[in-house]
């Protein structure tokens, strides 16, 4: 697929496809970026950040991977604090080709889109999954995001699993860059066995 222009969202914290994240919109270079893919005017992508900060400062060198999924806004609202509140939506991955700031601070980059996953029968030798993503979802800030959990296809239960594991980012970054969920799967057993060691 040709690449296409999307705007970045540098975050210290990974989405994965079919995973959800609630953010705080104060920068006005996001409050752009929010108003313009609320009307379908851009479209927007999440990143983990590797250098810098979330929040724009003068002077600090901002870095980040180069694989990075697809966001849509799914809901919002006006907080208490007075700032914008969303819930945004993991779609499609894409690799990061060249970047570049815009004046304002916005990041810009040619996005070349993955081809989406396909729906893979959960194998019977993974089923413990099912159990796990089950109770994660009863978790009150999971049900807060609305995440509709999926345990009999592999690819959208090794994605919510991932997004919804306490994982430093660097392994859910790995993770995200599997492109097989019965990888992400083992990847995922042999770091939650790493931790119980």
């Amino acid at each position: 697929m040709a690449d296409r222009e999307v705007a970045l969202f540098p975050l210290g914290t990974v989405l994965m496809p079919g995973g959800r994240l609630s953010l705080q919109i104060f920068e006005q270079r996001y409050l752009t970026l929010v108003r313009r893919a609320m009307k379908g005017e851009t479209e927007f992508g999440v990143v983990l950040l590797t250098q810098g900060r979330e929040v724009g400062r003068p002077g600090v060198n901002t870095r980040f991977e180069q694989t990075a999924v697809s966001a849509q806004i799914v809901d919002w609202d006006s907080l208490q604090n007075g700032l914008l509140g969303i819930v945004i939506e993991g779609g499609q991955r894409f690799s990061i080709g060249n970047s570049r700031q815009q004046e304002d601070g916005l990041w810009l980059c040619d996005a070349s889109f993955w081809d989406d996953e396909p729906e893979v029968p959960l194998p019977e030798e993974h089923a413990e999954w099912t159990a796990l993503l089950q109770r994660l979802a009863e978790h009150p800030h999971v049900q807060r995001l609305g995440i509709e959990v999926e345990t009999r296809d592999a690819t959208r239960l090794s994605n919510q699993l991932a997004q919804l594991l306490p994982l430093p980012e660097s392994d859910r970054y790995e993770l995200l860059t599997l492109r097989d969920p019965i990888d992400r799967l083992d990847a995922i057993h042999d770091l939650l066995s790493q931790y119980e060691e």
